[in-house]
């Protein structure tokens, strides 16, 4: 007959291992916690701004800008009209097309235009052309040259649209501030787009 110590001590034993297998059957069992696939899409942009003035370089500007709700909406549906070409109520088209702007407000995201949109001596919306397409960056470089038949003072915004047409407020896509420059008579101001996936 085994001492009680001895009884005590292999009661004890027993239990912690019934305790420990419970424990890691119940943990084994039920996930307290599940399991997520955190995979992001970011549409990123970079704008440049030259302008010439006599053939020489006399202003550059390089900076991000901010992606419009309208340009991710564009998007979104470009991608679902993409593999549903019979159900295109809405046809972004590809058109990239490049705006100057001379407010002085600041970028809102949810803005549906450039708060002032300079349209008069040349320098009006314009349909960009694709430069550069780098597939395995997912990047699209898009770029368009404006020759200013006047003076037009305090360009200071870039705008990305998808229509040639300002006169309703759709197709917004993305907006780029940068330092006040004026043009005179032949200046060119030529705007590179850089967008990027990733």
């Amino acid at each position: 007959m085994q001492p009680l110590s001895k009884k005590l001590a292999s009661l004890l034993v027993a239990s912690i291992i019934i305790i420990t297998s419970f424990a890691i059957g119940f943990s084994v069992g039920i996930s307290t916690k599940p399991s997520t696939i955190n995979e992001g899409l970011k549409i990123t942009g970079w704008v440049k701004v030259e302008v010439v003035r006599d053939g020489k370089l006399i202003y550059v500007h390089e900076g991000p800008n901010l992606i419009m709700n309208q340009g991710k909406n564009i998007l979104a549906k470009s991608f679902y009209f993409s593999i549903n070409a019979s159900q295109k109520g809405f046809n972004p088209n590809a058109t990239a097309v490049g705006a100057l702007g001379n407010s002085t407000t600041s970028p809102v995201a949810t803005q549906t235009r450039l708060p002032t949109e300079i349209s008069y001596v040349g320098v009006s919306r314009k349909i960009m052309t694709v430069n550069y397409v780098n597939a395995t960056q997912n990047t699209l470089i898009l770029r368009t040259t404006w020759t200013a038949t006047g003076s037009v003072g305090a360009v200071q915004q870039a705008g990305l649209y998808n229509s040639l047409t300002n006169a309703t407020a759709t197709g917004f896509m993305a907006w780029n501030t940068f330092t006040s420059t004026n043009l005179v008579n032949n200046d060119q101001i030529t705007i590179t787009w850089t967008i990027t996936l990733s």
